[in-house]
């Protein structure tokens, strides 16, 4: 067996590089970087589009209020002015399409039609109702029939907007 003399460095093949070190570390660094952008950018479109969905639950919940209750006035059918009769102060109160007519909430202060509260979620949305009467809202083989337009706008603090049409016609006499 050889020896080495006493006073003759050995050289080490072991371990990596200070340059080798140093490109590892940017590569796993720019990877990180790349797969957290692409993280924020997935949760921002999902909370676009469960915000989006949450707007639209409002439209159809809002619209279905209305539509849910009779064409005309129980109490006086002859009544085609939109808006709420006299006596009826509160949405409770409504009888017919168009006693929604104006009718709103503020962001913040939504209801469903029991008067429960919407959860925080649905806090940064306000809504609105506009009913208007129509001659001839709907044309169908040449005939029009008489009815009402509902339309249900939901709007976010952001300054989006959201909005539903619905055509009722008046029920044949």
């Amino acid at each position: 067996m050889r020896r080495r003399p006493p006073n003759q460095r050995e050289r080490l093949d072991h371990g990596f590089t200070l340059a080798e070190v140093l490109l590892a570390s940017a590569i796993l660094a720019f990877s990180v970087a790349a797969l957290t952008q692409a993280l924020v950018i997935g949760q921002a479109h999902a909370y676009e589009s469960l915000h989006q969905s949450r707007a639209v639950s409002l439209l159809e919940a809002t619209m279905a209020e209305v539509l849910s209750q009779p064409y005309f006035d129980p109490d006086n059918a002859a009544i085609v002015t939109p808006g709420p009769d006299a006596g009826e102060t509160s949405r409770g109160l409504y009888d017919n399409h168009d006693d929604y007519h104006g009718w709103s909430e503020a962001a913040g202060a939504l209801t469903d039609a029991t008067g429960a509260a919407y959860p925080d979620e649905y806090g940064r949305f306000a809504r609105s109702v506009t009913v208007t009467y129509d001659a001839n809202v709907a044309t169908v083989l040449s005939r029009s029939y008489p009815g009402v337009s509902v339309t249900v706008t939901v709007t976010d603090d952001a300054g989006g907007q959201w909005t539903m049409t619905r055509l009722a016609t008046e029920p044949a006499s």
